[in-house]
């Protein structure tokens, strides 16, 4: 089997087009980038102690290899789905005014 070569692929660093916008002050957009980007990270960052966690429950001792290894059941993914639909509710839910 031949070496496969390495390929750096380039992205343009301005994005073509306007920016979506959804609200009527730009710093209101901004603000539920940052939300929606920090939530995303949450829930990986969740997703990872989980697997961590089930791994020392099942090993008791373990590597970065084995998390990186790991593979979730379709029960372990059913967990985890509820856990972010939650979490996601729990975030977004409506705030009345002041």
């Amino acid at each position: 089997m031949a070496d496969a070569k390495q390929v750096d692929v380039k992205l343009p660093r301005v994005s073509k087009g306007k920016r979506s916008r959804f609200f009527d002050d730009p710093a209101t957009d901004q603000m539920m980038t940052f939300l929606l980007e920090l939530m995303a990270e949450v829930s990986a960052l969740r997703e990872r102690q989980d697997t961590v966690e089930r791994l020392l429950e099942e090993k008791g001792s373990i590597a970065r290899a084995d998390i990186e290894a790991y593979q979730p059941s379709a029960a372990v993914e059913a967990e985890r789905s509820a856990w972010n639909n939650g979490f996601i509710r729990r975030v977004m839910r409506f705030h009345d005014p002041d």
